[in-house]
């Protein structure tokens, strides 16, 4: 008899969010989420873009970067 297994919906940004969990390995926890949270804050701390969805503050001359090298790429309001 075949059993159906819920399986969690995939993450929005499985890349970024696998390289985030290294990078807490590395460097702890709580280091990286307070990067992230800063980066959401609006400092250029933590910024990630996958999948159409960003998450944070690009640096400007990052921002700019990304506008040129990918066409979905948002634009950074911080020049």
């Amino acid at each position: 008899m075949d059993m159906r297994v819920n399986k969690p919906s995939g993450h929005p940004m499985p890349e970024i969010a696998a390289f985030v969990a290294a990078l807490k390995s590395a460097f702890g926890e709580r280091e990286i989420d307070e990067a992230i949270r800063r980066g959401k804050a609006g400092e250029p701390t933590f910024y990630a873009c996958e999948n159409g969805r960003s998450v944070g503050t690009a640096s400007s001359s990052m921002g700019a970067g990304l506008a040129r090298e990918h066409p979905h790429a948002v634009e950074n309001d911080a020049r």
